[in-house]
């Protein structure tokens, strides 16, 4: 079996024979872009942690609530999708378009198994896709600049991502690219907190070959990211208290998430 090699976020990418980590969430999240052994492994994790498959779904309904919410009522037009892993309708550019027929949307990743699927996110003008390390920022900010207009408003989105990162890293990657974002932007995450099946989940699918350690974190942990912002109402909340509609699914809580502002 072959090592794994750089990829999604800049992180190991499963070889053949290996899990997935872009596979393997969209098997979560009841995609189709994935093989039998993506399945296997979401099985498993879900066996030894029930509700693991829920709160995967839960993630991508908070993140289709939240851009909705930037599009619809911030006014929102331009958005950055960090670590945007394999494409699952409707995505980013599908919704926001609905309410800003001039929204921009740029989706960033540097897993192979993704980039091979980039087709689904180009929609050119509205959405396109680069193939990038997240934490190498500069060249995120590079393309951005050249497919958005700085002096106006930009919201991140962090779905369920950052728990593959330090927290030096996962800091230095928020505080670099929100540093040149004019004021109004948004910062949007969602992330796992260390319940007892958030933790059972995470040993069963690191030992998994291939598969991308994840690091949940505190809730303490999670409203430092921020630190200086205006946190969008409800505030920092389980997923799927966050301005729910018809669609939101109530799942024991695993993950938290929240929209925070920047300040003029």
């Amino acid at each position: 079996m072959g090592e794994p090699t750089v990829g999604h976020a800049g992180l190991p990418t499963a070889t053949d024979g290996e899990v997935s980590s872009a596979r393997f969430w969209n098997a979560a999240q009841g995609g189709k872009d994935n093989y039998e052994r993506d399945r296997q492994a979401v099985e498993a994790v879900e066996k030894f942690a029930p509700g693991i498959t829920a709160d995967a779904r839960s993630a991508r309904q908070f993140l289709r609530r939240t851009v909705r919410w930037a599009a619809a009522e911030a006014g929102v037009t331009q958005y950055l999708d960090l670590g945007a892993g394999l494409p699952l309708a409707p995505d980013i550019h599908h919704i926001v378009s609905k309410h800003q027929p001039d929204a921009r949307v740029l989706y960033v990743d540097s897993d192979p198994v993704v980039l091979a699927h980039q087709s689904a996110y180009q929609d050119p003008p509205l959405s396109s896709y680069i193939d990038a390390d997240m934490r190498d920022t500069g060249t995120v900010l590079e393309h951005a600049a050249a497919h958005f207009d700085l002096t106006k408003p930009v919201m991140l989105t962090f779905s369920s991502v950052l728990g593959h990162f330090s927290d030096d890293e996962a800091h230095a990657i928020i505080g670099r690219l929100l540093d040149p974002l004019a004021a109004g932007s948004c910062l949007m995450l969602s992330h796992d907190i260390p319940t007892p099946t958030i933790i059972a989940a995470c040993e069963v699918y690191s030992a998994a070959p291939g598969a991308l350690p994840y690091q949940p974190r505190t809730i303490e942990q999670l409203l430092a990211f921020f630190e200086g912002m205006d946190l969008v109402e409800p505030g920092l909340v389980p997923l799927f208290e966050w301005q729910p509609d018809d669609a939101t699914e109530i799942t024991e809580v695993m993950g938290y998430g929240g929209v925070g502002r920047t300040r003029g």
